[in-house]
């Protein structure tokens, strides 16, 4: 019976180990296959920074591009200004020395004129000083008042007859000479004038000459 026992039983002990692999492998199987999920998670986990990493990476990348871009930009912008206010600067230094030079010249040029009217009056100075006392040119003033002198009645005649005489230059001396010379022309005329109206014409006449003559006479007589 023992025996009978023993037989019954072996099947099912020898069928135990059996059962106990397959248990173990699918343990195994469960252990690989969570390894693999922890792997794969691993690696996501792992892919996630790595990627955040590409991507902060790629966006400083492009940000320092756009800097860059921007950053030259400005630099030509800063040049082209800089070259513009070169330009300007260029341009109003040459407009300023433009006007220096055409003032330089105009000085220069007033400076010659009356360097050339100071060498023509010192030239003209010396001719005069050449000039012996009876031969120097006289002044347009002194003309004036010489003429005036010589229009005053009786004086003027008088004053004429003695400069045209014994006046000391010759130039005082012609141009009174030249005076009196319309003063006998004058007196020739009038002397003529009274022969014709005491002569020729009627009484009636005369007396109307006469009067006018000396209406005119008045009028040229000081006081």
């Amino acid at each position: 019976m023992a025996d009978d026992l023993d037989k019954k039983m072996e099947p099912e002990i020898t069928d135990v180990p059996e059962e106990a692999k397959d248990v173990v492998k699918e343990s195994a199987s469960v252990v690989e296959a969570t390894e693999e999920k922890a792997a794969a998670v691993a690696e996501k986990a792992a892919e996630a920074p790595a990627a955040a990493t590409a991507a902060v990476a790629a966006a400083s990348a492009e940000a320092s591009k756009k800097a860059t871009k921007e950053a030259e930009a400005a630099a030509k912008a800063a040049k082209k200004a800089e070259e513009q206010a070169a330009k300007e600067a260029a341009k109003q230094e040459a407009a300023r020395a433009k006007e220096e030079e055409k003032a330089r010249a105009a000085k220069e040029k007033a400076e010659a004129k009356i360097e050339k009217k100071r060498q023509k009056k010192a030239a003209q100075q010396a001719l005069i000083d050449a000039c012996p006392p009876q031969y120097r040119p006289v002044s347009t003033s002194k003309y004036f008042w010489l003429a005036f002198l010589s229009a005053i009645p009786f004086i003027g005649f008088i004053a004429t007859l003695l400069l045209s005489i014994a006046g000391r230059n010759r130039n005082v001396k012609n141009f009174e000479r030249a005076i009196l010379a319309y003063y006998i022309i004058a007196f020739i005329i009038c002397l003529i004038a009274i022969i014709v109206v005491g002569v020729c014409l009627p009484q009636p006449v005369r007396d109307a000459v006469l009067l006018s003559f000396d209406k005119i006479g008045g009028a040229f007589t000081f006081g």
